[in-house]
């Protein structure tokens, strides 16, 4: 995925179901920067890869997936932008994406949410996420870090598109509707004005609507590239 990337994608690797847990999936849960907005007239672009697992006491799994992401900035504190997520766990597979809204409520806080749907092994989903991320912004040093608490919800539906089957007993059978929470902690290196390289780890939990719950966690690596406006 381009040049030093295997990046924090993966965080949205929350959404892989476990063994005979399945639940609805989530959006991309993950941060990968902090806590500034795109600048208005710029775009931004995100590429990354990751690895990530979901545990509950009777199942678990774990996979590996690529994130891709598209930012502009619409105001000096605002920008939009659109988030996707291909991941494999076993033999599965789930595509998620999400539109998404930042808002900068001050220098060294980021509002953040997003509106999404998915498509799984297990079924699909409509799911949104609301987060906020605070972080330094040293323009004199090459490290900066960042954290993020972020919740969110996924509606399960029957049937899939995308990817095979994993319920060919019952597949009108749709994904338990479930809860999610993810705590965030990264860093971003200056590698030049227009390119940081980003290090993201996360750890969470998944409420299934089954009296179940699970452990959520990823480990990530990736790009983020400033385009300024060609006009």
């Amino acid at each position: 995925m381009d040049t030093g990337l295997v990046r924090g994608l993966i965080a949205a690797i929350s959404c892989l179901t476990s063994g005979c847990v399945a639940f609805a999936p989530p959006s991309p849960l993950m941060t990968f920067g902090g806590p500034a907005t795109t600048p208005r007239g710029t775009s931004e672009v995100a590429l990354a890869a990751g690895v990530g697992g979901v545990n509950f006491s009777q199942a678990h799994s774990g996979g590996q997936g690529a994130f891709v992401r598209y930012n502009r900035g619409i105001s000096d504190d605002m920008d939009v932008g659109v988030d996707a997520l291909c991941a494999r766990y076993s033999d599965q597979g789930v595509l998620t994406l999400k539109g998404a809204f930042r808002y900068q409520l001050d220098p060294n806080w980021r509002l953040e949410m997003g509106l999404g749907a998915a498509d799984s092994s297990n079924g699909k989903s409509l799911n949104t996420d609301l987060g906020i991320t605070w972080g330094t912004r040293h323009p004199d040093r090459n490290w900066n870090y960042y954290g993020t608490l972020r919740g969110g919800a996924a509606k399960g539906y029957a049937g899939n598109a995308i990817f095979g089957s994993s319920n060919d007993d019952d597949p009108e059978v749709a994904p338990a509707d479930a809860f999610f929470g993810m705590l965030s902690l990264g860093a971003q290196v200056q590698a030049n004005p227009r390119e940081r390289f980003v290090f993201e780890s996360g750890i969470g939990f998944v409420d299934v609507h089954q009296d179940s719950s699970g452990l959520l966690f990823y480990l990530s690596a990736g790009l983020l590239l400033n385009l300024p406006d060609s006009r």
